[in-house]
């Protein structure tokens, strides 16, 4: 039930929620989108944190640290996902600090600020950066994905300060980059040291309480045949001739199909909140010429394991192994399987439905009027460093998730404010709140 305080701050908030698209149409008209191979070589992301900087500074925020992570002096353990060749310049990290009054729980809140590249521009109707807003619905790249969540938590703070309270607990903004491409914007916070009792990250949930991610990884596999003239009859291979590493690859593509297949039904491979294990092919490269038989034949894969999973480098050569027994080239010319660095894989992860902060969030959510639930993330989110490396309970609650990635993204103005009234809600109860002294 929401007491005569939180009152004050959600009439706040309906009687001011343009100030929250507002905000929200500043940050997109950063063209922050994630780098691939090649490092940032424009001012975006440098000029989005030093909009937010100041954004903190009015809001009271202190010990304001704005620095560049390093890739390659990072810590690495083993599925922390670090990617010690990947250039992190010119993109910020801003963590802020606003002091409470004493006596209360900290608490992060977490948002990456990088947006996925905007794939065909004709697909787009609105432009990806106006924020555009038409039928109760703000457009753009980021509205959901994040930028609306960093939005909200922001101004739920904004909200709580002016209807004349100060909360007790110290409240730490972290404004991350790259978390759709490697997630080491918030693990350099996390190895800077900066921690707290609990943390939220307003990723789109469709305004559920997520509390489970799968884990991740990538690797490559290079099937070889033996090269020889398509248009030439060709022996037996074990008398010289050629095999064709296209079709000893589909003997491996069956085989990852079987593997996903077998996953989803595997008893340790069920949870609650994510689907099963899967590992899906997604690049592959192979052949040289028309009338050559290829001899060596590239496969990139996803796979995607649930919390709980112990080793799933040793299940992914397991299940090679037994495609290979059941095939004699393969047997006796095993395909080469990549899986990257000991540590380049990313860790799942999980909070249970008991830890206080799950239970603030979904009351939270109730006294809003949205019915409270539990989601998890098929991929993952900044949470799994806040949760494995830092071991602070964390959560996701955003908006809906539906247009992520997607042409035309959208968050609705209606789930934005209610977002912001669950975020106001959930830091007031979480860290404790006082009329401040000059109310």
């Amino acid at each position: 039930m929401v007491d005569e305080r939180e009152r004050r701050v959600m009439d706040l908030i309906d009687t001011n929620h343009r100030e929250i698209i507002d905000l929200l149409r500043e940050l997109l008209a950063f063209k922050t989108i994630t780098p691939g191979d090649q490092p940032v070589e424009h001012d975006e992301f440098i000029r989005h944190q030093a909009f937010l900087k100041q954004t903190l500074t009015n809001l009271g925020f202190e010990e304001i640290d704005v620095w560049e992570a390093d890739a390659a002096k990072l810590g690495a353990e083993p599925g922390s996902g670090v990617n010690k060749n990947r250039d992190l310049r010119n993109m910020p990290i801003l963590v802020g600090r606003l002091p409470g009054a004493g006596g209360g729980r900290s608490l992060i809140l977490n948002g990456h600020y990088d947006v996925v590249p905007l794939g065909l521009l004709e697909a787009w109707t609105r432009d990806p950066f106006a924020g555009e807003i038409a039928d109760g619905k703000i457009y753009g790249r980021g509205t959901n994905d994040m930028k609306g969540g960093i939005a909200a938590m922001l101004k739920a703070l904004d909200f709580i300060a002016r209807a004349g309270f100060t909360l007790d607990g110290d409240i730490l903004a972290q404004i991350v980059p790259d978390e759709e491409a490697s997630c080491m914007g918030t693990l350099a916070a996390c190895q800077r040291g900066y921690t707290a009792d609990a943390a939220i990250i307003p990723e789109p949930t469709n305004m559920r309480v997520g509390t489970a991610v799968r884990g991740s990884m990538g690797g490559k596999l290079t099937v070889f045949g033996r090269a020889g003239h398509a248009e030439q009859p060709q022996p037996h291979w074990t008398e010289g001739g050629a095999v064709n590493a296209i079709s000893k690859a589909m003997r491996v593509l069956e085989g990852m199909a079987e593997a996903t297949e077998e996953w989803r039904t595997q008893p340790d491979k069920q949870h609650p909140l994510v689907p099963p294990d899967h590992i899906i092919p997604t690049v592959i490269r192979g052949g040289e010429w028309a009338v050559t038989i290829p001899e060596q034949v590239e496969i990139e894969f996803d796979c995607m394991f649930v919390p709980g999973t112990n080793d799933k480098r040793a299940e992914i050569v397991e299940k090679l192994d037994a495609v290979c027994a059941n095939d004699p080239w393969l047997r006796e010319n095993p395909p080469e399987l990549d899986l990257g660095d000991p540590e380049g894989w990313i860790y799942p992860a999980e909070v249970g439905e008991d830890e206080p902060i799950v239970q603030t969030a979904l009351q939270s959510l109730a006294d809003v009027g949205i019915q409270p639930a539990l989601m998890g993330f098929g991929s993952l989110t900044d949470c799994v460093h806040l949760i494995n490396y830092s071991e602070i309970p964390t959560i996701n609650l955003g908006p809906d998730i539906e247009s992520a990635h997607s042409a035309d993204e959208f968050a609705t103005v209606e789930q934005l404010i209610d977002l912001t009234k669950t975020l106001a809600l959930s830091i007031m109860r979480w860290s404790g709140v006082r009329e401040s002294a000059s109310a």
